[in-house]
């Protein structure tokens, strides 16, 4: 237990309001509820009785009362103390667990006495078509609640290795993931497809002279994120977002590692024919398209953002809304994406330039601190920190008045 963190062990003393909360839905009807013991072996079994291991329709493996508790083996002694064999008379009914498929476990009935067996089920139905268990479906829920708090297959590990209960291999958890990033993938082209409409008919709503049939010159707004900070992230992103309509245009993700080729090479050995013809075949599949440095992602998912933007959207982004970053408005003119007569315009944040002013003054503030010069004391008039966000928020202001003056002149 000393190598187990402590927020995996039985709570002492009263409970918390979590727990608390739980019990009284469960007093009402509206949650269920789970007894889990770390002494002893745990397996997850079905809370409803399965007299037989009978095929069972999708509409009764989904409906609401198909749930799904974790309880003890030494559970079923307690419980069957006081039922009394047929046969031998004796109260000495027990369950007996057998081999497993999966997550689901094939239960006995069984008299320790007389040896009489009741019959047998397994801890989950099963679909009538495919006769898969219905828990191996709930795999990709497992799968996706641990991508969800970014951990993987190995953490999957450790919580069933505490709770006691069988866990997935690593080659399913690899289908289950793959499965998910189709799925994904399909639900990402349906919401761009509808977003992309959207912004059109937005568009063409200002613009009456323009056909509907016409690729469309818009205005975007396009930035770029890491997985981590310091330009040594493994993934980047870049984002096109329409300014009319906030809504997301186009996506594109860089990632500079693949898990299963790393896999496949520490398994196979990176040398290896095998692994080379491996390699071949799961070129498709890759999860690496990227292979320059962290720092210059933002300006290659541009590059292939504006490159398929007429023929994924039907729409050019010809002026961009960018932070003070010009790299990436450079390369766009410099690879000339919409052809020699095209030239993309960059519009400045206000935002960003009046940080770019906050910033120049706190680095003046510290560059004449190490010269014996203070600016930023206590003084009336001194450049505080404080002061400097009020003259950063003017500036901004200034900047925003000043524009909107021009318009209606």
């Amino acid at each position: 237990m000393h190598s187990i963190s402590s927020k995996y062990r039985k709570p002492k003393g009263r409970l918390n309001k979590r727990k608390a909360a739980c019990i009284r839905n469960l007093k009402k009807g509206k949650s269920s509820a789970y007894n889990v013991s770390s002494d002893n072996k745990c397996d997850e079994i079905s809370t409803e009785a399965v007299p037989s291991t009978s095929d069972m329709s999708a509409s009764d493996v989904n409906s609401e009362s198909n749930e799904y508790h974790f309880i003890n083996n030494s559970m079923w002694t307690s419980l069957l103390q006081n039922v009394p064999c047929s046969v031998c008379n004796q109260f000495s009914l027990n369950i007996l667990t057998h081999n497993s498929y999966g997550f689901s476990t094939k239960m006995e009935l069984v008299c320790e006495k007389c040896k009489k067996s009741y019959g047998h089920a397994f801890t989950s139905q099963r679909e009538k078509p495919c006769r898969k268990f219905d828990i191996t479906q709930n795999l990709y829920i497992y799968t996706s609640a641990f991508l969800a708090i970014g951990r993987g297959h190995a953490a999957l590990e450790t919580f069933s290795a505490i709770l006691g209960t069988p866990c997935m291999d690593r080659k399913t958890f690899s289908k289950c993931l793959e499965n998910l990033c189709n799925k994904n993938e399909t639900a990402k082209v349906e919401m761009l497809r509808i977003s992309r409409e959207h912004v059109r008919q937005t568009n063409l709503y200002s613009h009456s002279d323009l056909g509907r049939n016409n690729v469309i010159d818009i205005t975007v707004s396009y930035d770029g994120t890491w997985h981590k900070r310091g330009h040594t992230s493994l993934y980047g992103i870049g984002i096109v977002i329409d300014i009319m309509t906030s809504l997301v245009v186009d996506f594109e993700v860089l990632s500079k590692y693949c898990h299963e080729c790393s896999m496949a090479a520490k398994d196979m050995g990176e040398a290896s024919p095998e692994f080379q013809i491996w390699k071949s075949g799961h070129s498709e599949k890759c999860q690496k398209n990227f292979d320059g440095s962290s720092g210059s992602m933002e300006m290659h998912a541009a590059y292939i953002l504006w490159n398929r933007s007429i023929s994924d959207c039907a729409m050019r982004y010809t002026t961009v809304l960018c932070d003070g970053d010009a790299k990436t408005h450079q390369h766009l003119n410099e690879k000339k994406v919409y052809g020699d007569d095209v030239v993309i315009v960059k519009e400045e944040c206000v935002n960003h330039v009046a940080k770019r002013l906050g910033t120049a003054l706190r680095n003046k503030v510290k560059e004449w601190r190490s010269k014996g010069v203070t600016l930023g004391g206590r003084k009336q008039g001194s450049l505080t920190d404080a002061t400097i966000t009020k003259l950063q928020n003017f500036y901004r202001k200034a900047i925003v008045d000043n524009v909107f003056q021009r318009l209606r002149k």
